[in-house]
């Protein structure tokens, strides 16, 4: 890493480790960071040798704003000389088409954009502007989601990008105020976004509103925030590792949960987040991780993407055979929170709540030493009886007496402790339960059957 005017750049070369000569591809806004990213790679390339590129996208996102900022970046390459290609996409509909937010969608179609920019003319280095105060934002954007390290962790100098491709931030070490300085000292012209001051945006408003008054309590807040990165990175690599050494050497067919049970909670985490080929949110790993730990043969959780986690031999398997999902079949293990059953229903769990229900809920509060280890929800099955009214009554019969639909009547979660059902949710209650007071330390278990 080298100073040029109290700019803090470190060779794209030099980052993705590749010879001096590799041509350069760099993602121009026209604003100040990327127009002084131009600057310095444009006198890098002249004395280095190699070709610089630069891309633009127009996001369609601020009308003639935009049509500015593109012919902006065009006519500063044509004048430096440098090679240019520009691509417009109308954001907005794009967005409301694949049901994704603008910001996501513009960041897909922008990246989809400079990958085959750099595909088709043999450029294997992008280069952004991303500065010190933008690694804080993306930080504190992570943190205020309730991210783990792999968010925390944030923005690295040089990552993987399109598996074979290099993305680099020669200026993430960089304070914004230096890159505004480099720009007035060198008569570098750039645009601006008038977007950047709404802060109706999450990121402007940390912007403008937390990151001064972070600066006023630690002066130093970017080497702040750096070390927090390179710390969450080394502990990320080490989870990350772990885990992957786990699923090569003993997850054969599925996560053995013999040895599975036996790891960290973040190795846990990880694990089940790379077998899973699907979206996996925190409620999703706690529920996969609470099935491990009951074990219970056959019992499963339904997940995104069409895909169940069941328990088959003492494994973990995810199974994502649509034909085998149609069964109404399940078994759930009893977990504080919410879980959803493949067939829509959502089960909440609190311990000890304070406030009352709702008229409409459908629920019950069961003592907690009624519920053991191996307490679960399952759906009917041939022969099922629950103890009520002092005497063994067919759940089949019951259903039938309450007018219960058909097609509700697989749906139902029965729950069941050792091998005793004592909950027929809008049904029937078991006479050990029904006559038992609840006292302090209690379960409030309520059944949305509305999704």
């Amino acid at each position: 890493m080298k100073k040029q005017n109290n700019i803090f750049y470190t060779s794209p070369h030099l980052l993705a480790s590749l010879p001096q000569g590799t041509p350069v591809l760099v993602a121009f806004s026209g604003g100040a960071d990327s127009s002084a990213l131009l600057h310095i790679l444009y006198n890098d390339a002249k004395a280095l040798g190699y070709t610089l590129h630069a891309a633009h996208f127009n996001h369609h996102i601020r009308g003639d704003e935009a049509i500015r900022d593109a012919e902006f970046c065009q006519t500063t390459c044509k004048k430096l000389q440098i090679p240019f290609y520009l691509e417009n996409a109308d954001i907005p509909s794009l967005a409301k088409e694949n049901g994704n937010s603008i910001e996501t969608e513009a960041r897909e179609q922008r990246y989809a954009f400079f990958e085959s920019v750099m595909r088709e003319n043999n450029i294997p280095i992008l280069a952004t502007a991303h500065h010190a105060e933008d690694q804080i934002e993306s930080i504190m954007l992570h943190i205020l989601r309730g991210s783990g390290l792999a968010g925390i962790k944030g923005m690295l100098e040089c990552r993987a990008f399109a598996n074979d491709l290099c993305l680099v931030r020669p200026l993430l070490n960089t304070k914004k105020e230096d890159i505004l300085s480099y720009c007035a000292e060198n008569s570098i012209e750039f645009v601006t976004d008038s977007t950047n001051a709404d802060t109706n945006y999450a990121r402007n408003f940390i912007r403008a509103e937390l990151t001064p008054k972070m600066y006023e309590l630690q002066p130093n807040l970017e080497r702040v925030f750096s070390r927090l990165s390179k710390s969450a990175n080394e502990a990320n690599d080490f989870i990350e590792c772990s885990a992957k050494e786990f699923i090569k050497n003993e997850c054969e067919g599925g996560i053995p949960l013999s040895k599975f049970n036996q790891l960290h909670t973040a190795i846990k985490s990880r694990v089940l987040i790379t077998s899973c080929d699907c979206s996996l949110e925190h409620t999703h790993i706690q529920s996969l991780i609470v099935l491990c730990q009951k074990s219970i043969p056959h019992s499963s959780i339904s997940l995104p993407n069409n895909t169940i986690a069941k328990i088959e031999d003492g494994m973990l398997v995810f199974d994502k055979n649509e034909e085998k999902h149609k069964s109404e079949d399940f078994c759930i293990p009893f977990a504080i929170g919410k879980t959803a059953l493949p067939n829509g229903i959502i089960i909440n769990i609190e311990r000890n709540p304070t406030k009352d229900p709702a008229e409409t809920d459908v629920f019950l509060d069961v003592k907690c030493d009624i519920i053991k280890n191996d307490a679960h929800f399952r759906s009917k099955r041939d022969g099922d009886v629950i103890f009520s009214g002092k005497m063994n009554k067919k759940v089949k019969k019951l259903l039938s007496e309450k007018k219960i639909p058909l097609n509700m009547r697989k749906k139902l979660p029965l729950l069941v402790t050792g091998n005793e059902i004592i909950w027929i949710p809008t049904v029937s209650v078991c006479d050990r339960v029904r006559k038992t007071n609840v006292g302090s330390e209690f379960f409030r278990i309520t059944i949305n059957f509305e999704n």
